[in-house]
């Protein structure tokens, strides 16, 4: 078991310590060792570990944070979260990430390296960190530029609506870094991100649902649109309105159907679109299976359209 002031630390740490932490609170020679065979702590890189019960019982990205928030304490102020590992510290969407990595940029100097477990980057420059609790991280502009030359598109643009929705950013801030970061590698991605980024949109699935219909050539989508009827009466948000055709395109992912609030919903939301389309509209309606085939998203969407084109639409006004 632990000591009361390693646990003490811990606690301050959010689940995460060094040797040096160890050392400090009594843990010397095989001590440290000694702890992690009993199972009360994991190692997760060079002189870094956590908190094995905590670890255990995180999710996938709150363990990556954990181990992150132990790699750059062991730099003692010489390094930061960055890319999609200041993304798990700043509480935003991660998607298709190796978690297995950790991403770390200096603070101080332009030397990089690669090891088992950890890339560290070349220092950003002025204004590029903040601190999340007692952390170091790249600020969330950066987090989301490095995460879209590393993990590609759809990553990227998950993780800029997300910032871009909750504050954490601007548009004019992406635009100023990609500017910043012009002599760096891999910036095409970036580049995309930025041009597609869309706080609107209002989770992962609504932002991957766009990028995968603009890689299809579908791209004259309205996010988060206020269906009203003719006489101007609400009717309706719905996730997208696609361009000057009466479809509506929505992904099914934040709803669920168990349990009588579940079968309350299903009746809500059949109600819902039954009222969309006495309007006119086609209703295209979106899962996580879908997504992972695009062929069959633009079939869907496509043949939404023809319908709709095939009925004309009746009175009714967005926004």
């Amino acid at each position: 078991m632990m000591n009361d002031f390693l646990t003490a630390r811990i606690a301050a740490q959010h689940g995460a310590f060094t040797t040096r932490d160890a050392t400090d609170c009594g843990y010397v020679g095989k001590a440290l060792t000694a702890l992690v065979r009993s199972g009360a702590a994991r190692r997760v890189g060079p002189s870094a570990y956590v908190d094995r019960a905590l670890h255990d019982a995180a999710s996938p990205e709150q363990q990556h944070a954990m181990a992150a928030r132990a790699m750059v304490l062991t730099f003692a102020g010489r390094s930061a979260a960055s890319h999609y590992s200041a993304l798990a510290l700043l509480g935003l969407p991660i998607h298709k990430a190796p978690l297995g990595v950790v991403h770390l940029a200096r603070t101080r100097d332009n030397q990089s390296r690669r090891g088992a477990g950890v890339v560290v980057h070349q220092a950003y420059g002025e204004g590029a960190l903040c601190r999340v609790g007692r952390t170091l991280s790249v600020i969330p502009a950066l987090a989301v530029l490095g995460t879209a030359m590393v993990c590609g598109i759809e990553a990227g643009v998950v993780a800029a609506d997300a910032a871009l929705a909750g504050g954490r950013t601007t548009p004019d801030e992406l635009a100023e870094w990609l500017g910043r970061l012009s002599r760096s590698p891999s910036l095409t991605s970036a580049r995309q991100v930025v041009a597609l980024a869309d706080g609107r949109c209002e989770s992962p699935g609504e932002s991957r649902t766009r990028v995968i219909l603009h890689g299809l050539g579908i791209r004259d989508l309205e996010p988060q649109v206020v269906v009203r009827d003719g006489d101007g009466r609400f009717v309706a948000r719905v996730d997208f309105l696609l361009g000057r055709s009466p479809v509506v395109i929505e992904f099914d992912g934040k709803i669920k159907y168990d349990g009588i609030d579940g079968k309350q919903a299903l009746v809500d939301e059949k109600a819902r679109e039954d009222r969309l389309r006495a309007l006119g509209f086609e209703i295209v309606r979106l899962t996580w299976a879908d997504l992972a085939r695009p062929g069959k998203v633009k079939a869907m969407v496509l043949a939404a359209v023809k319908r709709a084109g095939s009925r004309g639409r009746t009175s009714l006004r967005a926004g």
